[in-house]
């Protein structure tokens, strides 16, 4: 396993980051810890969720894997949505908020029992959702305490000065953010330099061979800032895994994965799969360890996000992570990627 180090600090990140939504949710305690222990052995040292994720079960779960090896391990946390229900159907409005689609009706949201400071990046909230982790997850600090989306409703200037707070007390030692556009990346960089803050040390972006509009935008913006650049879906929900080989193989019950087959499931993606096979089966890579080479080839991608649910599935990651894309790879993606589709 390699380890590369987080933006410009001296914290070494292993390249596959193991964790997520599951963990509080679909994946039992006992099948967690058989990853996990396959992760750790495999030289995984960092370990994400957020807060909100299985209503905080998720930071539970992984606070009870990490706790024997903490010193040695890294946490990225994600905080600033709300925690608790009821989830819907307040978290449409939520979410259409976070992508900059208007306010949030909070007067609505007050019948519905939900404060309007139990979410967002506020000192207020922030405060308290740290506090409420560091519990969960049987812990006096976290390495990487991460903005979940950008708040446009508190001030930049506010929820830096916050997590800047955090970082002198020691809660923290390193700050990040997800869901954030390269302006407003650009933005928060420079009121951290202009009021002699913490900065974020890391972004959190989807990045994989379906969706590569961040190769335009996220990835040289993050580059020029000397940012490392932590890609998500990276397998497209494990459309490219190769599991799924014809547009007719679509599951039932298809849960968190409906919203990738919403994008991506045509016939114009399972040609591009069957083209992506041919290159994997020459080079003698499954299908979704050559999709996430490419993806870790990308600068500047520090590490992927991953959340496999067994062993198993956690084997061609590693190997992703452990065999660099080689030229004649490159070359033959490169060379698909320009083909009509």
């Amino acid at each position: 396993m390699e380890y590369q180090n987080l933006g410009r600090t001296g914290l070494k990140i292993s390249r596959l980051v193991f964790g997520g939504l599951h963990l509080g949710e679909t994946l039992a305690q006992d099948q967690a810890a058989d990853v996990f222990r396959a992760a750790w052995e495999s030289g995984v040292n960092t370990f994400y969720t957020a807060d909100t994720y299985g209503d905080g079960t998720a930071e539970e779960a992984l606070g009870r894997l990490v706790r024997p090896r903490r010193q040695d391990s890294v946490l990225i946390i994600k905080a600033g949505y709300r925690v608790g229900t009821p989830a819907t159907p307040v978290s449409g409005q939520e979410r259409a908020a976070t992508h900059g689609d208007g306010p949030l009706d909070h007067a609505r949201l007050w019948r519905q029992g939900v404060s309007p400071n139990s979410r967002g990046l506020s000192r207020q909230h922030l405060t308290r959702a740290l506090d409420a982790s560091l519990t969960r997850l049987g812990t006096d600090y976290i390495d990487v305490y991460s903005a979940h989306f950008w708040d446009y409703e508190t001030p930049i200037e506010e929820t830096l000065d916050t997590l800047d707070g955090f970082v002198k007390a020691g809660k923290v030692r390193y700050l990040g953010a997800s869901q954030t556009a390269p302006w407003q990346l650009y933005r928060a960089l420079w009121a951290s330099d202009k009021h002699g803050l913490n900065r974020y040390e890391c972004v959190q972006t989807r990045v994989n061979l379906l969706e590569r509009t961040a190769l335009e935008d996220h990835l040289p913006a993050a580059k020029a800032a000397g940012v490392s650049l932590l890609a998500h879906q990276s397998l497209a929900g494990g459309l490219l895994t190769g599991v799924f080989t014809s547009v007719s193989d679509k599951p039932g019950g298809l849960g968190s994965l409906q919203r990738y087959t919403d994008m991506y499931w045509n016939e114009s993606t399972f040609r591009f799969l069957d083209r992506l096979a041919a290159i994997a089966h020459a080079h003698d890579r499954t299908v979704g360890e050559l999709a996430q080479a490419w993806v870790l080839a990308q600068q500047p991608v520090t590490a992927l996000l991953i959340g496999p649910n067994t062993p198993e599935e956690l084997a061609p990651q590693v190997a992703a992570a452990e065999r660099n894309l080689t030229v004649e790879e490159r070359a033959a993606i490169d060379t698909l990627l320009h083909e009509p589709g």
